[in-house]
């Protein structure tokens, strides 16, 4: 069995007045607290309890947020803006009322219950899994945002691991996000032109508002454009993890860590804001479809990059590629990315085959018999090295 830990964002709803300032308080005390936290010596920090420490927070939340002081996020922090209140899996309880649920956790004035929403239907699963006590509970945060009041639950649940030996790769780009495909087959092309366009829109608004000076629209035009960005990954991911799921195969990505930094682009591409690498959320879509994967018991593979876009998926030859056609020496013809989707499939026991052959003496295969100026001869394996 897998263990996967997931974080669930709750909106609180039905809040009156009183309760929202009383969560307020809360934060604003929490806060306090933890900077007077910072203000004392680490060795004396570690021997302080609640009944040391002068606060109008409960027991348990205080202890949450010492524990948060000592960790090594708050050894490094020197002040905090804002902390937002944490409450430990002990302390806090889900309820089921006909088709509504609630949370109950400590206030400033008792345990008090808060009806929630689900922002999707997939959830109401996982939470049913805490009410019958089938997953593992941790902490939660309260979290404010906009005038609005969210719970950020942590639950880890055991998934049973799918045992499969069938693969798809999934060759992210620009052009086209993603592309996924069997070795042997059709793929599916998720297309990237639109991406480019609402890119290019987004960079002259900002630059519009910059110059305007309207800094507070422009960071609003920022969280719109990444918020944007995530549905897409999140979309994408989805279809890519059920595409997994009917072929009962693990996906096989290239491992893209540092391209930003190794890949060429010219000034032109790098000033426009849908060609540039530094905007291209490679990483996001990476990271959800781990997690997506992670709850279906498959596996992510990631595999070197090089070469996985210059050979050919039908002979493995080395080819060229333009644009978007790859033309193989061989005669082979193959869009571009499908092309690298199909190698990344097929890339555990087809890449660089070690074909050991019999020892034999490096000098002698030039045709010398004994060593230069005196020296012992040496000996090696030679070894042929084949991409598939």
């Amino acid at each position: 069995m897998k263990q996967v830990t997931l974080t669930i964002k709750l909106k609180l709803v039905n809040l009156n007045q009183c309760k929202a300032n009383m969560l307020e308080a809360m934060q604003v005390e929490n806060t306090r607290l933890a900077n007077y936290l910072l203000s004392v010596p680490i060795k004396e920090r570690k021997k302080l309890t609640t009944a040391k420490v002068q606060t109008d927070l409960c027991s348990a939340i205080c202890n949450q947020t010492i524990r948060h002081s000592l960790s090594k996020a708050g050894q490094k922090t020197k002040h905090y803006k804002v902390l937002p209140v944490e409450v430990n899996n002990q302390n806090w309880q889900v309820f089921k009322n006909g088709e509504t649920y609630s949370i109950s956790f400590p206030t400033l004035k008792g345990v008090k219950r808060v009806p929630i929403s689900l922002a999707s239907v997939h959830w109401q699963e996982t939470l049913d899994k805490v009410l019958n006590n089938q997953c593992q509970k941790g902490s939660i945060k309260l979290i404010q945002k906009r005038n609005f009041w969210y719970v950020y639950m942590t639950v880890t649940l055991e998934v049973p691991e799918v045992q499969s030996q069938n693969r798809i790769g999934c060759d992210r780009g620009q052009n086209n996000l993603a592309v996924v495909a069997p070795s042997q087959g059709f793929g599916k092309f998720f297309s990237g032109r639109g991406i480019k366009h609402k890119r290019n829109y987004y960079q002259k608004r900002r630059e519009s508002l910059q110059n305007a000076k309207k800094f507070r629209a422009l960071k609003k035009w920022d969280k719109k454009e990444r918020r944007w960005m995530e549905s897409i990954n999140h979309a994408i991911s989805r279809r890519i993890v059920r595409f997994a799921e009917y072929l009962d195969a693990d996906v096989v990505v290239e491992d893209l860590e540092g391209c930003r930094q190794t890949m060429k682009q010219s000034k032109k591409s790098r000033r426009q804001a849908g060609q540039s690498r530094h905007s291209w959320s490679f990483y996001s879509l990476e990271q959800k479809l781990n997690y997506k994967l992670d709850l279906k018991g498959r596996k992510l593979i990631k595999v070197p990059a090089p070469y996985t876009s210059k050979s050919c998926s039908t002979c493995g030859t080395l080819g060229n590629r333009n644009k978007h056609d790859f033309n193989c020496p061989h005669g082979h013809y193959h869009n571009a990315d499908l092309n690298a989707a199909k190698n990344l499939a097929q890339w555990e026991g087809f890449c660089c085959n070690l074909n050991l052959q019999q020892t034999v003496s490096v000098i002698d295969t030039v045709g010398l018999n004994h060593g230069v100026f005196g020296s012992p001869l040496n000996s090696m394996k030679a070894i042929q090295l084949s991409l598939f």
